[in-house]
């Protein structure tokens, strides 16, 4: 081998060496300031998601707990409109045999309806009174107000979740 060609693969070696050596220690403080800096990223985006976790958890707590009072009066409400329901209506007939089959959706065929004769064509066919209207009618207006609150429940958590983390 040639003298000039041994010194150039030393000094090929030792340059690549001390290259490597620099570079790595360099690039190693580069890489661990990196390091350290996504770890404090990382510990900062989990204390911000565990704060709105927990003022979510505290805001779905205190919803649930309004709305549960809301029903609570609402199905009171509903029980004593019943109540005073049954002393302001007669019990007798309102609605015949074929309308309650209709609004039952019990007999399909409208064609069946019997034609009114002067005396009703299903006697012996279940009626609904006025009490059963009104209380039907005093009962899904419960509901409605039930459903309107948990809707309205709802859509308060979505606004306040949304304004506590602007």
């Amino acid at each position: 081998m040639n003298p000039l060609m041994i010194v150039a693969f030393i000094a090929f070696s030792i340059g690549s060496g001390a290259g490597w050596f620099v570079t790595d220690s360099v690039l190693g403080k580069q890489i661990a300031q990196m390091e350290a800096a996504h770890a404090n990223e990382k510990a900062v985006a989990e204390k911000v998601y565990r704060e709105r976790f927990i003022a979510a958890q505290a805001l779905g707590d205190t919803l649930s707990d309004r709305l549960a009072q809301t029903e609570s009066h609402l199905t009171q409400k509903t029980k004593e409109l019943s109540h005073a329901l049954s002393k302001v209506t007669t019990g007798r007939a309102c609605l015949n045999g074929a309308a309650v089959r209709l609004l039952n959706n019990t007999d399909n065929d409208s064609s069946a309806v019997p034609q009114t004769t002067g005396s009703s064509a299903a006697e012996d066919a279940a009626v609904a009174t006025d009490t059963d209207i009104a209380d039907w009618i005093g009962s899904a207006k419960g509901q409605y107000e039930s459903c309107r609150a948990r809707l309205g429940a709802l859509i308060d958590f979505e606004i306040l979740k949304d304004v506590q983390h602007d």
